[in-house]
């Protein structure tokens, strides 16, 4: 594993991370978050918002997408929106990356993501929420990665077991702006196709639960998010363990844990592998 510090675009400084055919980019004054990411010399993966951007994917207050992965907390609130901005701090070991900031002013709570490698093409992200309120909390860590564009989503829907058949054999969430019969979206026998392209309107599903990983193809690149899901645990937003969300400017790949009833100094935990491949 190797790691330098370079400027990149706007991003300002980024500690770059090399391990075999990855490349990881890590911002150390915006905020909690990977901003870049690619393999085998390709592009980078992940959307980037441009300076220019100031009405979409930004708030007044000076939030901003920025792109890439972050980490945030289930169910979505107004107050999932502050500027998170602040410096990092950022600890280099033999065989791992400890990623952290200070105490969020809005959620009362501490974000940390942990990045090491499997091998030359498996990444491994543990990410940790610490309720540093003096309060319960119930939340769910919510690991979200916004992908370049022009891209193509699978999502593999679970196979419901004999013993299920009184059941239904999948559940999804929608939102308010999703349009069910939105031209990018491809409703198969046992899974969903989503084609990143411009819309009508934004599209946002939740699945409870895909099967195994999904996977999202762009720029010569299959990027797959290996999913560990408890199928007897509750989960956010009508209990689905995966969501996705797609603009125009972008798709994101969102995994969450279930909900957990958090005691304060407690820490929960959120695990995700990355695992990618030529296509």
């Amino acid at each position: 594993m190797k790691t330098y510090i370079k400027e990149y675009k706007n991003l300002g400084d980024l500690l770059f991370i090399e391990n075999g055919d990855i490349v990881l980019g890590v911002p150390i004054n915006l905020g909690i978050r990977i901003s870049y990411l690619s393999y085998k010399g390709s592009e980078n993966l992940f959307f980037e918002q441009p300076c220019e951007m100031t009405e979409e994917l930004s708030t007044e207050e000076g939030w901003r997408v920025y792109g890439g992965h972050r980490l945030w907390l289930a169910p979505e609130s107004d107050l999932s929106y502050y500027p998170d901005n602040n410096p990092i701090n950022y600890e280099i070991f033999e065989d791992k990356i400890v990623l952290s900031q200070s105490t969020d002013p809005w959620l009362n709570v501490k974000k940390e993501i942990e990045i090491s490698f499997n091998n030359d093409n498996e990444v491994i992200l543990n990410h940790k929420v610490t309720n540093e309120s003096c309060e319960t909390k119930k939340f769910a860590p919510w690991s979200i990665t916004s992908m370049a564009g022009n891209g193509v989503q699978y999502i593999p829907l679970r196979d419901v077991q004999e013993k299920e058949v009184f059941q239904p054999k999948y559940h999804l969430s929608m939102w308010h702006y999703t349009n069910l019969g939105d031209k990018r979206i491809e409703y198969l026998e046992n899974g969903l196709k989503i084609t990143h392209g411009k819309g009508k309107s934004e599209f946002k599903i939740g699945v409870g639960h895909p099967d195994k990983y999904v996977s999202y193809t762009n720029k010569g690149v299959v990027f797959e998010k290996v999913l560990n899901v408890d199928i007897n645990a509750i989960y956010p937003d009508g209990n689905v363990s995966y969501e996705t969300y797609m603009c125009d400017h972008m798709i994101e790949l969102e995994t969450l844990s279930p909900l957990k009833t958090v005691a304060p100094n407690e820490t929960v935990y959120h695990t995700e592998t990355w695992r990618l491949r030529k296509e």
